[in-house]
């Protein structure tokens, strides 16, 4: 099946044509900053992506890229184009993907995206178990932050999220909670607080999430602790349970993390439930209210949803 030709903007004074391949093109040297690297990963030459990208950049009548000796970064107005053309020949690939298999005995493809807590907790993994479906289909993970899935799950790159944050309610997804589970305290065994209450937390060193990547889980966590009678010191922020988990084993400070992660947590990291903290971990699955496709409603009724 051959790259089509895509309608990027049409209006009663101008109507552009973009051709799918110099949007391939063009997302491509997005990712390596640099034309050889992508001609390598095209297969072809520099000199023709180079003109790929010009043709592109004056048929849209913008700069894509600022240009020095060794690299290209993407301008303003080619960063904002990226956000669009990435889900755009995400889906472009699947619906080929699906195309080719349409006369075989084939399940169909699922794109689900998750949040670390999903495979954490073996929500995910187990589901999939359960689906019974070996080469028969073809199933694709995708970590991404709530809002990202909830873009991806709005642009038709993904089927199904799995997130912490489900969108507002309107017309055009369903949502439901599919797990919850409390968080416990996890803290260096030499400074271990055999029954910590909100004085002893109060003023700790603490290690969270990075507040840009997800800004409404650092306020609800902030919200409960504040609750709860106590402000943690945020000293350290980084990415992931994990990565918080390495940093309480060398000695950095205090996190929260979901009960199902006790079963990895390191010798030298002492472990501890706090019953009087209103906070936990939530997971719910997202997914378009016209969906059709067996495959996405059979993993659905995996999690008891259909």
């Amino acid at each position: 099946m051959p790259d089509e030709t895509m309608i990027i903007f049409d209006s009663v004074e101008t109507k552009i044509v973009v051709d799918i391949k110099l949007l391939r093109s063009f997302a491509t040297v997005a990712l390596f900053e640099h034309v050889g690297q992508a001609a390598e990963r095209l297969h072809i030459s520099q000199s023709p992506l180079s003109r790929q990208i010009q043709q592109l950049e004056s048929e849209l009548g913008i700069t894509l890229f600022h240009r020095d000796k060794k690299r290209l970064k993407l301008t303003e107005e080619g960063r904002k184009f990226l956000n669009e053309v990435t889900p755009f020949l995400q889906h472009h690939d699947r619906l080929k993907d699906y195309g080719r298999h349409l006369s075989h005995d084939y399940a169909g493809r699922l794109d689900i995206g998750y949040v670390e807590a999903a495979l954490h907790s073996r929500l995910l993994p187990e589901a999939i178990a359960r689906l019974g479906i070996g080469h028969e289909a073809d199933i694709r993970l995708h970590a991404m932050r709530s809002k990202q899935q909830i873009e991806h799950l709005r642009e038709r790159a993904i089927d199904l999220a799995l997130l912490h944050t489900p969108p507002d309610a309107n017309d055009m997804f369903r949502q439901e909670k599919v797990w919850t589970e409390p968080v416990i305290l996890a803290m260096p065994k030499e400074r271990m607080l055999p029954a910590p209450g909100p004085d002893d937390l109060n003023g700790q060193p603490w290690i969270a999430d990075q507040e840009n990547l997800n800004p409404t889980a650092r306020a609800r966590l902030l919200a409960a602790c504040q609750k709860g009678g106590f402000r943690p010191n945020i000293c350290l922020e980084v990415s992931g349970p994990l990565a918080a988990l390495a940093c309480v084993e060398a000695g950095l400070g205090f996190t929260f993390i979901q009960k199902s992660l006790a079963r990895i947590v390191p010798d030298n990291v002492a472990l501890v439930s706090l019953p009087w903290l209103p906070l936990e971990i939530t997971l719910f699955a997202v997914w378009r209210k016209e969906e059709t496709r067996p495959l996405t409603k059979r993993f659905l009724a995996t999690l008891g949803l259909y």
